[in-house]
């Protein structure tokens, strides 16, 4: 599936009280698979997409959809009669933007250092390099720490000895071998609507 089975969400109207940074998109939706939460994306290929929420999850194609967002100042191209495939906020418009570019190496994970910190009382670690949040406390590097990542579609684990190969994108994104096969060779983004 492409861009073109997922809902679409049609502007039929754009409202704007002076002062509120929000804006309402007033439309409808082509169908309501994959319509689940109170939060979406607009997705835009050509630049970041747009967050926002409906008061109620529409429960007919017909209904109409008041769509309120902070982020139209990303899209100057919004106007009435735009048409945008909406993605359910479950996932984030990276997910798809990641299975459509198709660009995919396949790799064996290896076990890296990670840094530790604490930060509120919880313990957390990220990439070596990275900078710490701040007000962290540095709890050092630890080698071999960083031993496994997620499938971003499926969250199986990747690192242990019964699945150390994975796919990884340029944004080390990871996929497991069988979201790989069934998403990412095809460009298939049926998994965003998928019951």
């Amino acid at each position: 599936m492409d861009l073109s089975g997922l809902p679409q969400f049609t502007i039929e109207e754009i409202r704007h009280t002076p002062g509120d940074p929000e804006v309402v998109l007033v439309g409808r939706l082509s169908h309501l698979r994959g319509v689940r939460n109170q939060a979406a994306w607009l997705y835009r290929s050509t630049g970041p997409s747009l967050i926002g929420t409906v008061a109620q999850i529409p429960t007919l194609t017909h209904d109409s959809v008041e769509y309120r967002t902070s982020d139209t100042a990303l899209a100057p191209e919004l106007r009435v009669g735009a048409v945008y495939p909406w993605i359910d906020y479950y996932w984030q418009s990276y997910h798809v933007a990641m299975v459509l570019a198709g660009r995919w190496e396949h790799r064996t994970f290896t076990p890296e250092a990670a840094h530790y910190f604490r930060l509120g009382g919880v313990t957390g670690w990220q990439p070596v390099g990275a900078k710490l949040p701040e007000g962290a406390e540095d709890l050092g590097v630890r080698e071999g720490a960083w031993d496994h990542e997620h499938c971003e579609l499926c969250r199986a684990r990747i690192g242990d000895p019964e699945s150390r190969d994975g796919y990884v994108d340029p944004e080390k994104h990871w996929l497991c071998r069988a979201c790989h096969d069934r998403y990412a060779i095809t460009r298939d983004i049926s998994f965003v609507i998928d019951d």
